[in-house]
């Protein structure tokens, strides 16, 4: 189904977007040096910055291997190889491959991910692991492929009584919280851009799409639908969280 979408209304990018506040000024940074204030990307690439943020060592990702689990279309993978080029290299990997930039991009599960011990000094999940049959095998599987002192930088949504279940998660897979933040308000003014686009989109769209025209608009949680309202009432959680791989 995503591949399908892709090729037939433009989607580039899945998640929600993120509009960050004047306390976000490095993401902001890096965001207006790339792109146009009105890039129509703009809300989605901030959701990736903000979690990458959330590392200490950010803006400075020079000379690392990064792994995006659950990359979806691989723009967010194309994004972070625009945005921070001293990186050593980006890779990514999905269920659903759309396109393997030269390679880049690889078939995969994320609880079962296909590559050896130690490889990566980061991994980045966006939007992805509330989707899993068995997030903790996730958590597992990014502690087992991520390098000592690697870190894990995550952005995702979650029922409010179960946003800290991913706490416990990584702590059973030896990651050790670094940062995590409630950034909900953030999501919820980035919906105000990335739902206007994806309405217009479905609009646009061939019949057979515009059928599930409702589905789609609960899925991206645009205004008026029921899933919006939980974010509102914060019934739901958007949260964003860096992990450090620890000796073991």
């Amino acid at each position: 189904m995503v591949k399908y979408l892709s090729k037939k209304i433009d989607v580039q990018f899945l998640n929600l977007g993120y509009v960050p506040n004047e306390e976000d000024d490095h993401v902001l940074e890096i965001v207006d040096s790339v792109l146009e204030p009105l890039d129509p990307i703009r809300a989605h690439v901030n959701l990736y910055e903000k979690a990458l943020s959330m590392c200490p060592e950010y803006p400075n990702l020079k000379n690392i291997k990064i792994l995006e689990v659950g990359c979806g279309t691989g723009s967010g993978v194309e994004w972070i190889s625009r945005a921070h080029p001293a990186i050593d290299s980006t890779k990514g990997v999905d269920k659903v491959v759309t396109k393997s930039l030269n390679g880049s991009i690889v078939e995969g599960n994320a609880e079962n991910l296909p590559f050896d011990n130690n490889e990566f000094d980061m991994i980045v999940n966006i939007e992805s692991s509330h989707l899993y049959a068995n997030p903790s095998k996730f958590f597992k599987e990014c502690a087992r492929v991520l390098k000592t002192g690697g870190y894990l930088c995550w952005a995702d949504i979650r029922y409010s009584q179960q946003i800290f279940d991913v706490e416990v998660q990584a702590a059973d897979a030896n990651l050790q919280t670094v940062a995590f933040e409630d950034i909900t308000n953030g999501v919820l003014r980035g919906l105000v851009h990335t739902s206007s686009r994806y309405d217009k989109l479905i609009e646009k769209a061939p019949w057979y799409i515009r059928v599930f025209r409702n589905t789609l608009r609960t899925t991206y949680c645009a205004p008026g639908t029921e899933s919006h309202k939980r974010l509102l009432k914060h019934e739901k959680i958007y949260a964003s969280a860096c992990w450090r791989k620890q000796a073991s």
